[in-house]
Parts: structure tokens; sequence; C-alpha cells
């Protein structure tokens, strides 16, 4: 499920910068021609089409991500019952926030700020790694029963237990520049001016935190737990 997904999100974001893409040619097209007096109710009607063609691919983006997001609450539900099946759902979703050094679960939430907002995605996910740290946390000193509800539940109580905290902050750190990576892209396309430094240093760090994240993974055997 876990590189399905990000599949499934990768789908999305090559969908979404398509329609930007498209809809950035075509308004350097009619720009080209602003100046031309006669073609002036012409242009001003191209441009609200394409107005409208990008928020429908904005719409259509989110909405794509919300079927997702059912999908999965289907599975859990009728695999697990209504109760259980949400919050199983709701620990994978911490779990992919930040025990794994990709934005699997928080690109979910960060495209469509990204789509509706123009809220940078590293952003996004930076916090949304901060609020699921403090839900664990609390989970494993007020609640600790709660979390060995499953196997990713059971995971984040051995990362905890075990202080294999590198584990952590090596996700937190991955996921937030592979977010920062997508956004990029998406600012690439759509020719908003983009900092190179920003972008390799993204790289650079990403690379890092898969490396140090496999090693605490294998040094803790948190992997054996997945299998």
């Amino acid at each position: 499920m876990n590189y399905l997904l990000f599949i499934i999100l990768c789908i999305i974001i090559i969908f979404y910068t398509y329609s930007l893409l498209k809809y950035n040619i075509n308004i350097d097209k009619i720009n080209k021609t602003h100046n031309d007096e006669k073609l002036k109710d012409k242009i001003t009607h191209d441009i609200e089409e394409l107005k409208n063609y990008k928020n429908k691919s904005s719409i259509i983006t989110v909405s794509i991500i919300f079927i997702i997001f059912i999908i999965f609450i289907i599975y859990f539900v009728l695999n697990y019952g209504f109760k259980e099946g949400l919050w199983r759902l709701f620990l994978t979703w911490i779990f992919f926030t930040i025990a794994t050094p990709t934005p699997q679960a928080g690109l979910m939430i960060s495209i469509p700020l990204k789509v509706l907002y123009s809220i940078s995605m590293d952003k996004s996910q930076f916090i949304l790694s901060i609020f699921s740290l403090i839900i664990i946390f609390t989970l494993h000193y007020k609640f600790p029963y709660l979390l060995n509800v499953g196997m990713f539940g059971k995971v984040i109580n051995e990362i905890i237990k075990k202080k294999a905290y590198l584990v952590i902050i090596t996700s937190i750190i991955g996921s937030t520049t592979i977010s920062g990576l997508f956004d990029n892209i998406i600012d690439f396309i759509k020719k908003i001016p983009i900092y190179f430094d920003k972008f390799i240093f993204n790289i650079i760090l990403t690379t890092i935190s898969f490396i140090l994240y496999n090693k605490e993974m294998n040094k803790y055997n948190l992997y054996k737990i997945l299998t």
C-alpha cells in the first residue's frame, strides 16, 4: 500500500502539472497578441476560458484525491469494522507522515492546499509532521494501548520505546524536502521563479535522510515488524 499510494499521488501530480503547462502555454500565446486592438474582445474571452480551465483542472485534481481517500476509508471499514477501521486508517496516515521519508500521506493534504491556496507543499508537510508528532507522543505516554492497534501503530510505539528518534527526524526531513521538490517542479511549470540552490539542497537532504533512515530501521530491526 505504501508504494501504491505514492504512485497514485505521483500520477495526480503529473496530471496537475500537465494542466498547468497547457494553461501557461495558451496564456503566452494570448499575451503575444494582446497589443492588437482588434483582438481585445477575443483575448478577453479566451483568458476567461483559460481561467475556467485552470479552475476545472484544480477541482478535478482535488476530487481525485478525495476519491482516493474515500476508497481507503471503505477498504479499512470493510476489513476491520467502522471504529477500528477508521482508527487503523488514522494510524496509517500518521505513520506515513512521520515514520517514512516519503510524503505519501502528507501529499493528500499538501496538494489541495497548493492547488487551492498556493501554500507551499514543504511548509504544509512540515506542519503536518509536527501535528502528527504531538499526537503520537500524547498517545504513547497517555494511551499506549491505542497505538498497539495495527502494524503501523506498533512500529511507532517501538520507535519511541527504543528511542529511535533519528527514524522520525530523517522521515520528517525526507518527506519535507521531497514535498519541496514537488513544489519547485510545479512552480517551474507555472513559470514562477525558483531558487536553484534550494532545489539542490533539497536533493542532498533527501538523499542523506534516506540513507540514515534505512540505517536506523535496520539497526533497531523495525523492518521486521512491517513484514
